[in-house]
This record gives C-alpha cells, structure tokens and sequence, in this order.
C-alpha cells in the first residue's frame, strides 16, 4: 500500500499543477500548493505544483472519431486572490512575439482549480478563462452532427487548478496575439485543455471551436487565427452548476466554484438534435463530478441537464454516497461493497486552508474528472474520464439523454487488479496511482481503429508534460501502443507504455519565431483531435514554453499515418501547408537534417530541454551522423532503419516557424515507442 501511496503522491502532485494560475504580471508563480494529506500526496509533486496551469484539449466526433487528452494540475498559494490576471504581465508571454501585436483581453479571469481536488487554490473574482482542463474533446467531423462538424470533447480535469490570478485580465482564453505567417498576421490564444469540435457559426458558416478549462473558449475558421469569445456559462456558473458545486464544496470551508471547472469535451448528437457540453466540476478532496449541458448553437446558450458521474463519496457523513447516482447505477443499497473504495483518512488543502478529511481511496478510485465523449463506429455513445489516481476509465452513455445509461452493467474486482467496476465502468489506461490523464479518442474509418491519446507528467513548464499514443479495433480496448504493450498494464513506471508523440524541443529555426517559441517547447499536452472532412488529422493542445515562466497557448500540428497505420506528428504547427501524395524529389528528401529523438521518459519533474542533432540521409540510401543504418521512401512514406528498429513515418515540406516562414523538408517517424522528428 506504501507503494501505491507513493505512485499516487507524485500523481497529485501533477495535477496540483493544472490547478496553478499563472500571474501574467510578474510571470512568475506564487508557491505551489503543498498536499497536507501525507497519505495522497508526494513531494515530487509538490515541487513540480510550484509551476502549473490548466491543461486541455478537445475535438468534436459524431460518427465515432474523437481525441482525449489529459492533464495535470498545480494550485499556487498567490492565486488565492482570485482576480484576473492583468495584461501587464503577459508581457513576458504575449508581448515575447515579436511580431508585437496587440493581444486583445476579453476580461476573463482565468482561475484555476487544483486537479484531484487535492489542491484548489481559491480564485476569488472574476471568471477564468484560461482554464487547465484535462478534457478536450473530440472533434470528429464524420458523422451525424448538422452542422458539419461532430464535436465530441473530452474534458479533462487535471489541469484546471484554482489559482487566484491577481490583477488584470487572465492570461488563458482572453488574450488573440497575431503572428505572422508569410504576410498574413496569425491571432494567437491561450486556452488550457482545448477540447476542439467543428461546427458551423450562427451565420452558418464552418468554424472550429476549443473549449477548456476555466471558462476560455475561442474559434477559429482556419486553425491558425483564433479569437476568444463568451457564453452564458460565463455569466451564470454559479446558478447552472449549482448542484455540482454543493457536492464539490463539501469538506472545503473556501471553495470557489469560478476555478474548479475544468477541461469540458463538447459533442454533436444527433439523437437529441443538441450540441452537448461535458464539463468537469473539481472538489478539492476527489468530490468532483462531469455534468452534461446542452445547447442549439456552439456558442450558446447552454442549459443545465444533469450529472453524469461522481467521485470522491464514502459510507456516509460529509461525502456520503448518497448525495451521488452509486446506488442506481450499481444497486448496492446500503454501500454494502463500497470497501473498495475506502482508503486511510487524509485532508487535502485549498490553499492554505485543509479540507475535512477523508476516506476515498484515491490511489484506486478514479477520479470524476476530464471526460471525451464519443459515438463508436455503431452509433453507441460512450465517455472516457479520469486522470491519475485509478486510471482512465469508460462508460456507456444514453445516447438519447446524454446521460449514464444505467443498464450497462460492469463487473466487479479488487481495485488493485481491476478493469471493471460496477460503479468506475471499464479501465482502459493507466495503472494505481500512476501518470496518465485527458484521454481522448478518436475513430478513424480508414484503418478502422480506434486511437487514444493520454498525457503524461506534470502540466507546468518542468513537469514534463506530453502525449502518448494507444490503438484498439474495439472502443473498449485492450489499447496498445506501437511494441503492444496494454495502456492499462499495471506499474508505476510508465516509460515504456504509450507512443511518446514529442516532449521538450526546439530547433534553431525558432531563435527568430514571433511566437513565444525562440527557446523551444516544453509540456505540450492534454490534446484534443479530430479528422477534417478532406481526411486531414489534426492534433490540437495547449503548450508551454522555454522562457522561464508557465505562460502557456494554443497550437495545432497535422498528423499523418504511415504506412502501419499509426499516426505521426508534423514537425511544425499547421500553417497552410499540405503534404504531397506523391511524394517529393531526391533532392528534397536527401541532405542534412537538424533531428531529436523525443525518447521515452515519463519523469513528472525536474525536465529540462532534449538534445539535438545531425542526421544525413545519404543519397544512396544510408544514414550518417547522429545514427547509422538506412533509409527508404515509398511516395511521401519514409523508414529509417536504426539499430535494427525501423522507425516509419512521412517527408513532409512544410512552413518553419521562423519569422520568415520559410518552406523545408522535415520527416517524422514513430517506432520503439518514441518519435523521432528531422528538418533541414
């Protein structure tokens, strides 16, 4: 139990990041939240809380495709002043491109919530926009939805920690810096956890939506060009939550509902003719909760429906069982065999403030957090949830309602061993207490598999935040990654589970990028994705950077499959540019490539930049440099044979992200369970 205790604190100590705000004036954050429960709470990850923010990614699916992506959170002490962040200080993150343009503030407050409840650091004030949120959704544009666009978005907790921002407008959601591509001037967002879904505007016209944490939702009719906008959740949160934030406010004598909503998953369904909104509603001592919502038109207004799952009740007192659906959807009157969920009493902390104590095991227990809503490939409507604690886990919903369907039943074992639970559903990723959050899943027709992303690490800049790849022929599993290994095989360490897509990275392209870049990318994750109605895959996630601070924004990568099937991820975000079916010339694929192997680590702390270097691929077919071995191309598909792994994937000319935008040949290729990624 020791063991499992320890996996478990690193775990908090993750998500505690997603509950961190960053304070855009002084970029810098305040004290991490420190876990006062000895029992749910390790060190490691309360030195990695110190720097966090939101997470989140979402895409829309109708017809079955539909991303995940999952997050950390972190609460900072300082956030306790719950005003938005002011405008001054995302000078170090805005005002870092150079391109300079103005970022326009809408006045979002960007709050976050501790992710696990384990530490909601209070938001007093203004409504948040930049939120952590695990979830994205899944966007899938096949299927059903009217508006052209299916979106699903699975929203995770973790990253949605409640740090008070103090000052000025929230760095997350509000802000639109441009950048510049080629002659045009790109606008530029911060919204955590982005759950992307694709619909049409109220004019009728197709547009992409991202949904995340602490109320920042933004659209975009290109994926490069993103502005901010409002609903009524905005508005109204109080009111439209007001049952979930009675059940999440229990136990916590300060708990401020503006931080503690965290990475929602947005979804067309077609059954009800309604766009449906999965929000997730974090307490500070794992009583949380996902609500549904619905609404006629992606930008609202949205209407309360109801709850969709719990977690964090015991036999009885202050976090009963009997505020929560346990007994309609198990039967088990009296909790008669809830023991599986009891674990030693611990408090959790708000802030400086500790919450009542507790007895749900939250090494085992999933927790109610980051959902991605999805219809299989047989019109059967499903939802993935959780983050760290007892894994990723799966429900049915009714498709007709939107809800739990309450005839599906699940079988029952030890927590320790489980894939089922009459309560939990079906585990699908993750191990006790291990890294692993924002599940998103995304069906594609052409290769008939279903694809689930989960992020690991810490959500801050030095959490080593970033996403990993699984595949199923079946949307309840077993996923495995690229050597087989199953997503919810068991142990703590998670370095060999799960296709690493990137980690820490820069290349010297981006000395001269006007986008926050100049210095590298570090913890990209808690993704969302969606395939477009050309067939184009596109990876959508919120990214920090290597400048010192935790300032974090949006962006969007094309992914491509090679010739196995698995997908693989552009070198550069999506800036225009398609890749050739044909293939390029010798000329272009031969040559020098400046090349980082992404590896295979997990760490949740502590992690720095990767190291690059020099890759030839020879026109004779060899390899020199950095590695060597050979090289083939088949049309756009490349194999780079090295140290008897082949590493397979695609040449891909695209724009760099240098001021100048510059057209080069890159190659991206997946293989022993890690990426390694080329550009001249």
């Amino acid at each position: 139990m020791a063991a499992l205790l320890t996996q478990f604190k690193r775990r908090k100590g993750t998500m505690k990041r997603k509950n961190i705000f960053i304070k855009a004036t002084a970029f810098a954050l305040a004290a991490v939240m420190v876990i006062t429960a000895a029992a749910c709470g390790t060190d490691d990850e309360k030195e990695t809380t110190k720097n966090v923010s939101e997470k989140s990614t979402t895409s829309r699916k109708d017809s079955g495709n539909k991303e995940s992506s999952s997050q950390n959170e972190e609460d900072t002490e300082e956030t306790k002043n719950g005003d938005d962040e002011t405008t001054d200080g995302e000078t170090t993150g805005e005002n870092q491109e150079t391109e300079g343009s103005t970022e326009s503030s809408s006045g979002t407050n960007e709050n976050t919530g501790a992710e696990n409840g384990s530490e909601n650091t209070n938001n007093n004030g203004g409504s948040a926009n930049a939120g952590n949120n695990n979830n994205g959704g899944n966007t899938n544009n096949n299927g059903g939805a009217n508006n052209g666009g299916n979106a699903s978005n699975n929203g995770g907790a973790s990253n949605g920690g409640n740090t008070n921002n103090n000052g000025g407008t929230s760095n997350g959601g509000s802000t639109n810096t441009p950048v510049k591509t080629g002659t045009a001037i790109k606008k530029r967002v911060s919204v955590h956890d982005p759950s992307i879904v694709v619909g049409t505007d109220k004019a009728g016209k197709k547009c992409y939506y991202i949904f995340g944490s602490h109320m920042a939702w933004a659209k975009s009719y290109d994926l490069q060009n993103w502005e901010h906008f409002e609903n009524n959740i905005n508005r109204n949160y109080n009111s439209l939550f007001a049952k979930e934030f009675d059940w999440a406010r229990n136990g916590d004598p300060v708990y401020n509902s503006s931080g503690n909503m965290w990475a929602p998953d947005v979804i067309w369904n077609p059954n009800m003719n309604k766009w449906c909104m999965y929000m997730s509603i974090n307490g500070c001592s794992w009583n949380s909760s996902i609500v549904l919502l619905t609404a006629d038109s992606l930008e609202g207004d949205w209407t309360y429906v109801g709850p969709v799952i719990y977690s964090g009740f015991t036999s009885g007192g202050t976090y009963s069982y009997t505020q929560t659906d346990y007994v309609k959807a198990t039967g088990d009157n009296g909790f008669i065999k809830g023991g599986r969920f009891y674990g030693d009493p611990f408090q959790f902390s708000d802030g400086l403030t500790k919450c009542e104590a507790t007895t749900w095991n939250c090494v085992l227990g999933a927790h109610a957090i980051d959902p991605c809503v999805i219809f299989d490939k047989n019109g059967d409507l499903y939802m993935s949830y959780g983050s760290w604690s007892g894994g990723i886990w799966l429900i049915k919903l009714d498709k007709t309602t939107g809800l739990r369907d309450y005839t599906r039943k699940y079988g029952e074992s030890d927590l320790t061993n489980a894939v089922e639970d009459p309560y939990m559903g079906k585990k699908i990723s993750g191990a006790t207490g291990a890294t692993g959050e924002a599940s998103y899943i995304v069906y594609d027709s052409a290769t008939d598999y279903y694809y689930l992303y989960v992020t690991y690490g810490g959500l801050v800049a030095d959490g080593g935040y970033h996403i990993r790849l699984f595949r199923s022929k079946t949307i309840d599993g077993t996923y495995v990654d690229y050597d087989g290994t199953r997503a919810n095989a068991r142990g703590g360490n998670r370095d060999g589970i799960g296709i690493k897509l990137f980690g820490n990275y820069n290349f010297k392209s981006l000395s001269t990028s006007n986008a926050n870049a100049q210095k590298g990318y570090k913890s990209g994750g808690h993704n969302s994705a969606f395939i477009d109605d050309d067939g184009s895959h596109y990876l959508i996630y919120h990214t920090r950077f290597n400048l010192g601070n935790e300032w974090h924004q949006v962006r969007v990568h094309q992914q491509f499959l090679n010739e196995d099937g698995w997908l693989v991820t552009a070198v550069y975000e999506y800036l225009g540019s398609k890749i050739s079916a044909t293939g390029y010339s010798m000329d272009d694929m031969a040559g020098t490539y400046e090349m980082v192997n992404m590896g295979t680590s997990a760490a949740t702390s502590g992690v720095g930049m990767l190291s690059n270097g020099s890759l030839t691929l020879n026109a004779n077919g060899t390899l020199s440099g950095a590695y060597t071995g050979t090289w083939s191309h088949n049309n756009q598909y490349v194999t780079l044979n090295i140290n008897g792994t082949a590493y397979k994937g695609v040449f891909f000319k695209q724009y760099d992200e240098s001021s100048s935008h510059k057209e080069v040949m890159t190659f991206t290729v997946i293989g022993a369970d890690t990426s390694i990624w080329g550009t001249k």
